[in-house]
């Protein structure tokens, strides 16, 4: 485990913050859940067996505090996934067109707000595959779930999420 425990989860820390901040939404709660999966990690380390990496044990730790932080607070069922804010408001930067840049920061906003009302078997799935980057193999691994069940939820998660916008946009269309 390389020049010690502390080091090795020292250096999966800004991922374990990317991965909180989404959940939570709010740089404060990130810090607390990342705090949180830290102790736990490291209580914990006796158990870390070394089947799957220790990013991707930690990675499971982080995303268990998360809900856990959401739930305790009452927020889980309406939690909002959300990318950093800086990200955010880089978007409209990118557009020369005013207006063309504020649509595009809509539908961006509105996106991020219709993952985080997906059920929470598809949201987990989606945010690994779809935003943090894993691969099926990963997600499945981190989430201790063959592959095919991954896929389904990432399936059913886009399907919702296509339904969902497509409503959206018709019911702006009639306004």
């Amino acid at each position: 485990m390389g020049d010690g425990p502390a080091k090795d989860l020292s250096r999966c820390l800004p991922r374990m913050y990317r991965v909180a901040l989404r959940f939570t939404g709010d740089a404060d709660s990130a810090q607390d859940v990342v705090q949180e999966a830290c102790v736990k990690a490291l209580r914990n380390m006796t158990r870390f067996d070394g089947r799957s990496s220790l990013a991707t044990w930690l990675h499971r730790i982080t995303v268990n505090c998360a809900v856990d932080h959401l739930r305790a607070r009452g927020r889980f069922d309406d939690a909002e996934i959300r990318a950093p804010q800086e990200l955010a408001d880089l978007q409209p930067c990118l557009e020369v067109n005013p207006a063309v840049a504020m649509e595009r920061q809509e539908i961006y906003r509105l996106a991020i707000d219709l993952v985080g009302q997906l059920p929470e078997d598809c949201r987990t799935a989606f945010i690994l595959t779809q935003l943090d980057g894993y691969s099926y193999d990963q997600a499945a691994e981190i989430e201790n779930q063959p592959r095919g069940t991954i896929a389904s939820r990432v399936f059913r998660a886009k399907k919702i999420l296509l339904d969902q916008l497509r409503s959206k946009v018709e019911g702006r269309a009639k306004t």
